[in-house]
């Protein structure tokens, strides 16, 4: 801004960049650096705005603002400060500072010149005002000036009945669409119509008899019958005399304004009413949620877990019930573990063809499916057997692993919407993981367990494939998860002259690393693209405890619960591969817990680092005495830092001491 004078409050050090910008912009900048020495010069008048430090020599820039605001001054405060004090920018403001900045690079000073040029544009200009009495517009001027005005003029007179208009301009034609002769001689009530509020037509006309000025927004019509918005003034014209001569209207279409107000008010009125729909599934959900977790926590009964959760549904304001059911493998219908709130019991079972359309929809999409008794036939799963309005199928889907469809029958209209929809397909996916932790649990904690022998005669196989790189054969040690389907697969093999450079060559392998390497074989890891069929295992609740490949194809031994369906097992290999088998079953009535299964106990409580650290630390001897290798050498080969490796360990041998001394801990 030029010749306008800033006094910039600062120390020395990082007051050249203020100074200079300020001056680029125009400013003539003063610098002083202390309070006391600010407020003398501040309070001279010869300066149009102050800038300044928080932090300064023996005061503070609140304390400044202070004293300036007392005297008087009245020249404006910018604080333009590095400090991130709490309360600074408060207390500055209450202490009559006009604009607060946090210093913040070249970007924050561009702001602080963009600022003092807005206080500072208050301040009087000393241009000289001109001489225009040889400029006044002829009466022929102002009368075009007013035709072509872009709003819409017109003129009544009051001393003719009814006040008629006696002259138009342009503009208000455009606007109403009638011709200036049919316009003139006729009361402008004649743009009213069935939709003009009759309390804005009382406001005007009373305006009109006291001779006062109205504004109004008021609906008029167009000549061809549309409708729109006016913008009206109405204002008394007096004459010499005093006495009154006209009255002048303006007229501004404000359709466009209205429409969008409208649309605004519109858009509100739904957001208010989608908050207080969101407001009310939130308040069920919870609940349910809630509910459901503690059921999942507190019950390690399988059985027990689905007559809790149907209880739970039916007891939440808003559902008249619920239920959950599995079909059989054997039968091919529908068996209710449970239910509540409608007139079916558990153990009960349904042909697939008598339940609701939602169901088999369900079953064959493993996706929600929801349907209301408007469209609800007779039957006894059907909304109406409940009371409700609405049937929501959720799949209980683990992984792989199917526990079955829980049923929510909705009491409302408003229930099970979209959003809640959402919700209830978490509820399906937390339900199915509890029960699949219990299974698991059940596995790694039973005294009866059936080891099957699956073998695949496919050199396509995974195992196979890399066992056929390294020569020899492989045995599976172990496997940690990554993201996007890809994991880590760890591997012993036995001999001396290993040579494992075939490995990275292979399509499937991403990446491969040795793990350790004695005279006696090799441990390695390789990272593949998609997870093998054998980690797939874990989603249908059953433990490989041993794997070994060679380049015809691999051996696995798998244990599962007595009750496990064994096809579903080999159903896993055989979507993938060929020359799957089943060489053996057994079922054993007692056994020590292998450390396979410990293994798997402890996996799940390890990160996919944690997991790494402790196996590369023990495959390379780490826990032996005298350590073979030291922990930079462990952290090189996994490509982290020392200490990133210790942490790691150190959190993995927490959580296997953990497992160790209370297995059933979480």
């Amino acid at each position: 801004m030029a010749n306008a004078r800033a006094l910039l409050v600062h120390p020395e050090e990082g007051s050249d960049r203020i100074e200079t910008a300020l001056g680029a912009a125009g400013f003539d900048v003063t610098r002083t650096d202390t309070a006391a020495s600010a407020v003398a010069k501040a309070t001279t008048g010869e300066y149009d705005c102050v800038v300044s430090e928080y932090a300064l020599r023996g005061d503070d820039g609140v304390a400044l603002a202070t004293a300036i605001e007392e005297s008087d001054a009245g020249v404006p405060i910018v604080m333009f400060t590095e400090t991130d004090e709490e309360g600074v920018p408060e207390a500055a403001f209450e202490n009559g500072v006009d604009r607060f900045l946090q210093k913040n690079g070249s970007a924050s000073i561009d702001k602080l010149v963009s600022d003092v040029t807005t206080v500072c544009s208050g301040v009087p200009t000393s241009e000289p005002r001109q001489d225009v009495s040889e400029h006044e517009p002829s009466a022929a001027e102002v009368t075009r000036a007013v035709e072509d005005a872009p709003i819409g003029i017109s003129i009544s007179d009051p001393d003719l009945p009814d006040y008629p208009l006696v002259y138009v301009n342009d503009a208000w034609k455009d606007h109403t669409g009638y011709p200036i002769e049919e316009a003139l001689g006729r009361n402008p009530r004649f743009l009213q119509g069935p939709g003009t509020d009759p309390e804005t037509v009382e406001k005007i006309a009373e305006a009109l008899g006291n001779e006062e000025e109205v504004t109004v927004e008021i609906r008029n019509y167009r000549r061809d019958g549309t409708p729109f918005w006016n913008e009206l003034t109405v204002a008394p014209i007096y004459d010499e005399d005093g006495d009154l001569a006209h009255y002048v209207g303006f007229q501004n279409d404000v359709s466009e304004r209205k429409e969008a107000e409208r649309l605004a008010q519109e858009r509100a009125e739904k957001l208010a009413t989608e908050r207080r729909s969101l407001d009310r599934v939130l308040g069920r959900v919870n609940g349910l949620l809630s509910d459901i977790s503690r059921i999942l926590v507190e019950n390690r009964d399988p059985s027990v877990i689905p007559a809790r959760v149907c209880e739970t549904i039916a007891g939440e304001p808003g559902y008249a019930g619920g239920w959950i059911g599995e079909v059989s493998s054997a039968t091919g219908e529908l068996e209710i573990r449970a239910a509540s709130g409608l007139s079916v019991e558990a153990g009960a079972t349904f042909d697939l063809d008598e339940t609701p359309e939602e169901v088999r929809e369900a079953l064959e999409s493993q996706e929600l499916s929801t349907g209301s008794i408007e469209h609800a036939s007779d039957g006894p799963l059907e909304p109406e057997s409940a009371g409700g309005r609405r049937l929501l199928v959720v799949p209980l889907t683990y992984g792989e692993r199917q526990y079955g469809l829980l049923g929510i029958y909705g009491s409302g209209a408003d229930v099970l919407d979209r959003r809640e929809r959402k919700v209830c397909d978490s509820v399906g996916k937390m339900i199915a993981n509890g029960l699949h932790s219990l299974e698991t649990t059940k596995i790694l904690t039973t005294d009866r367990v059936v080891e099957i022998v699956v073998g695949v005669r496919d050199p396509t196989a995974s195992l196979a494939q890399i066992a056929d790189a390294v020569g020899r054969e492989v045995t599976h040690l172990g496997t940690t998860r990554l993201d996007d389907d890809a994991c880590e697969l760890y591997f012993r093999v036995d001999g001396e002259g290993v040579s494992l450079d075939e490995l990275e060559s292979l399509p499937l392998v991403e990446s491969m690393r040795t793990v350790s390497e004695t005279n006696d074989g090799a441990s390695f890891a390789v990272t593949v693209t998609e997870s093998p069929p054998l980690t797939q295992l874990a989603d249908h609740g059953v433990v490989v405890s041993e794997a070994t490949a060679t380049a015809d194809g691999a051996t696995l031994t798998i244990e599962a619960p007595p009750e496990h369906d064994v096809r579903s097992i080999l159903d896993v290999f055989r979507g993938e591969y060929e020359g799957v088998e089943l060489r053996s079953r057994v079922e054993r009535e007692s056994r020590d817990r292998t450390v396979a299964e410990f293994a798997a106990a402890v996996d799940e409580r390890l990160t996919e680092r944690q997991r790494a650290a402790l196996k590369t630390a023990e495959l390379n001897g780490y826990f032996e005495w005298p350590r073979p290798v030291d922990g930079s050498e462990i952290a090189e080969r996994m490509g982290i830092t020392r200490q990133t490796f210790h942490q790691h360990l150190r959190a993995a041998e927490r959580k296997l001491v953990e497992a160790y001394v209370n297995p059933r801990s979480n």
